[in-house]
């Protein structure tokens, strides 16, 4: 008797991918050299639990109607067998406690799928497959072999060090034995932000100390291809270490020698490099907000905070912008908009960001965005208990940026959106938590359908509504004439990005700028509530 020998491949757009626990829907493929990434959906619905038999149209759950959540999946080949459950659940649980690492939810060794003609296939290799929360816009690092500055690349590179860092902290190592690919990172937005996507190729450190050596080397060695990399666009032993620039000579050397104590000594070792110092950047914005032409109540609130500092041997400027929209039909959203931006400011004065500035140069410090992200979780929380005190419901989105020198560190919960403003392109740098959003985030409706979609003004994540919020946080780099834009739904819904990018760049000065919005916003329709901060780099 002859049995059924699938096809040889690997999965494609349309086929169906199956964790021990979960199924999964690729919508679109990217090969690289050695690896595969896929955006896909997770066809078990998270709203009603049931699972889809193929992805349905939409992206919407047959049973409930409810989206389905989108997820991007890292795919490598693999001669082992699967990590052991301890490990996986472990690194998983770390991957949500690092802001440069993108959160894990599963780690797999796949073999066979159902192709996009919904027959059984099996893989050339077995898969060993990693599930990561979808990162919204994002791109392989690989794929962008670019030559950046010296301070570009820093920028980029420390938050992947300190990850690594802090995986070291937690007794794991990064590098598998015959070293970790760079296509196991990837970068978040428009910009710089890389992040490590894939924690696949990370072990336990050994019980020997000179074992424990050897994993730590592995790691440092992988920190001087990437350093290498985002400098010259190539890696290391590729054509890379011919083109450093000589300030990073000695520390890529040391660091691929395995020279260095711990990551951390690479770091002090980078952060001792002569800079320049141009003159410091200062921040000028303007700010407005009106109910618009449709609402009898303001629930939109704005909250700007801009100061110097020059003592300690540090100087420069430091803002803090905070736009927040009170929730349509929630129970006093002026209430919840307006303790939100005061919790904010309140705790990042209190707690001292200049204090946490002179602690630590602040190109790769994480502490001024570990304390944006806490004061935001602790507006969540006077929202939450406020709510469950006094039985009321009260919700708030926010965007923040933090300007702290040369750096803006931008937060989010919510569909109150930043934008970037630089040299003629304007780039959206925060990610609204809209179902809309997610559909779009996977291919299944176009970006331009989602202001017009009949689903547009439903958010999936909100403060107030949880005793915990996941925040989302990105930074960049300024420059001089660089322009940041903090709005509400009631601005980017009624006014197309190019418009607004038109507005910005044709006002004399951010006040001009944010009246003029707030009259584009209302000439429109002026369908909600309107905020908007304008901030300029002079």
């Amino acid at each position: 008797m002859n049995s059924f020998v699938p096809p040889l491949s690997i999965p494609r757009t349309g086929s169906l991918l199956a964790s021990p626990t979960h199924r999964y829907g690729i919508v679109k493929r990217r090969r690289l050299s050695r690896s595969t990434y896929y955006d896909a959906l997770d066809l078990t619905c998270a709203a009603c639990g049931r699972t889809q038999s193929q992805i349905p149209p939409g992206g919407l759950c047959t049973f409930c109607r409810q989206p389905l959540t989108p997820v991007l999946i890292h795919a490598r080949s693999t001669a082992a067998g699967p990590l052991p459950d301890a490990t996986i659940s472990q690194l998983i649980a770390l991957s949500a406690g690092h802001p440069s690492i993108v959160p894990h939810r599963a780690i797999f060794v796949a073999t066979d799928y159902v192709d996009s003609a919904s027959q059984p296939a099996r893989s050339a290799v077995p898969l060993l497959c990693t599930v990561i929360a979808h990162p919204g816009l994002w791109g392989v690092l690989v794929r962008g072999q670019r030559q950046r500055s010296l301070q570009e690349a820093l920028n980029s590179f420390y938050p992947v060090a300190q990850a690594l860092l802090y995986l070291h902290t937690h007794r794991f190592s990064h590098t598998e034995v015959g070293g970790a690919s760079l296509e196991g990172l990837i970068t978040v937005g428009r910009g710089d932000d890389v992040r490590l996507a894939d924690l696949s190729t990370c072990f336990p450190f050994a019980a020997n100390p000179q074992d424990i050596r050897r994993q730590v080397e592995r790691d440092l060695l992988f920190l001087a291809n990437l350093l290498t990399f985002l400098v010259t666009g190539k890696e290391l032993m590729r054509g890379g270490r011919g083109l450093l620039p000589a300030p990073l000579w000695s520390p890529v050397e040391r660091a691929a020698r395995g020279e260095y104590a711990s990551v951390a000594d690479m770091l002090t070792d980078l952060a001792s490099l002569p800079q320049e110092r141009p003159r410091a950047l200062k921040p000028s914005h303007g700010q407005a907000t009106h109910p618009g032409r449709q609402r009898p109540r303001n629930e939109d609130a704005v909250l700007s905070l801009t100061f110097g500092i020059d003592q300690e041997g540090l100087s420069g400027p430091i803002g803090l912008y905070i736009v927040a929209d009170g929730m349509g039909g929630h129970d006093a959203g002026d209430l919840a908009s307006q303790t939100v931006s005061r919790v904010v400011a309140e705790r990042l004065i209190q707690a001292g960001v200049v204090p946490e500035l002179r602690q630590t140069r602040p190109i790769y410090s994480a502490g001024p965005a570990a304390l944006l992200t806490q004061a935001i979780q602790e507006a969540n929380g006077a929202l939450f208990n406020y709510a469950r005190q006094t039985g009321s419901d009260l919700g708030s989105t926010i965007t923040a940026v933090l300007i702290a020198g040369e750096t803006a560190f931008i937060a989010n919960v919510g569909d109150s959106r930043t934008y970037f403003l630089r040299e003629g392109r304007l780039e959206q740098v925060t990610r609204d938590h809209s179902i809309v959003a997610r559909l779009a985030e996977v291919g299944i409706i176009r970006p331009e359908e989602a202001r017009t979609h009949p689903r547009r003004n439903e958010i999936y994540r909100s403060l107030g509504q949880h005793p915990h919020v996941d925040v989302d946080l990105f930074t960049r780099t300024l420059r001089r004439g660089d322009r940041l834009i903090l709005c509400t739904d009631g601005l980017w819904e009624m006014v197309p990005d190019d418009e607004i990018q038109r507005i910005v760049e044709s006002s004399r000065t951010p006040q001009e700028a944010c009246d003029a919005l707030v009259e584009a916003a209302n000439r429109a329709g002026g369908e909600d509530n309107i905020a908007v901060i304008v901030v300029e780099l002079e």
